[in-house]
């Protein structure tokens, strides 16, 4: 939710920022790759505990996000993939910065997989019902995740422990607990949307044909 809020205030810079890398013609999918080696730079300062570079690192890779896709309306370069694509970037640039972070505090394998249930909860609606991109109900979306990690690594800066626990380590439970309940709220709002859509007989016809419980991937 605080993610959504920021990302406004971004969206308003991040054209200008787009204005130049626009006329040097490059491709917003390679913009969108570039998030993946600061990523990796970031994972490197976070491996080394020097927290202000990894939390300036995974802001710059963060946006990546958003100038990709400014860059793309600029030069008329904006596909179907590539909003498929730059969001899949995204998903490698999270994993990456908290799996280095496993490396000091295990819990960042639990924060992984909670973001991703929470991540897949959305997309996987749409194997049974027409679906959009709506807005969803849900805390601990990815532009919070990013933002509790950023915003925890810059106060490790200067306060290392909080009540002797690293407060990365509680930066990191903050996240789990947020994913864990936006996991929860989403699996809720699309149990809302697929009884409404049976209601209106909009189930995706597949599924009509008796195969309701049947996993697919």
């Amino acid at each position: 939710m605080l993610g959504k809020k920021f990302r406004k205030k971004i969206d308003v810079i991040a054209p200008k920022v787009a204005k130049p890398i626009a006329r040097l013609n490059i491709h917003p999918n390679i913009i969108s790759l570039v998030g993946i080696p600061l990523a990796l730079l970031s994972a490197y300062f976070v491996l080394n505990q020097q927290w202000l570079y990894a939390a300036f690192m995974l802001a710059i890779a963060s946006s990546m996000d958003l100038i990709d896709g400014a860059v793309a309306r600029l030069s008329g370069k904006a596909s179907y993939f590539g909003n498929y694509f730059e969001t899949m970037i995204d998903k490698y640039i999270e994993v990456i910065v908290l799996s280095s972070i496993a490396f000091h505090f295990p819990e960042g394998a639990l924060a992984i997989g909670l973001a991703l249930i929470e991540s897949y909860a959305k997309p996987r609606v749409a194997l049974v019902i027409i679906t959009d991109n709506r807005d969803w109900p849900a805390i601990g979306e990815h532009a919070d995740r990013l933002l509790t990690l950023i915003f925890g690594m810059l106060l490790a800066v200067f306060i290392p422990e909080i009540a002797n626990i690293a407060t990365v380590r509680l930066a990191l439970w903050l996240l789990i607990v947020m994913t864990l309940v936006g996991g929860i709220q989403r699996i809720m709002y699309a149990k809302k949307l697929i009884e409404e859509a049976e209601k209106k007989g909009k189930i995706l016809p597949y599924l009509k044909k008796g195969y309701a419980h049947e996993e697919v991937e």
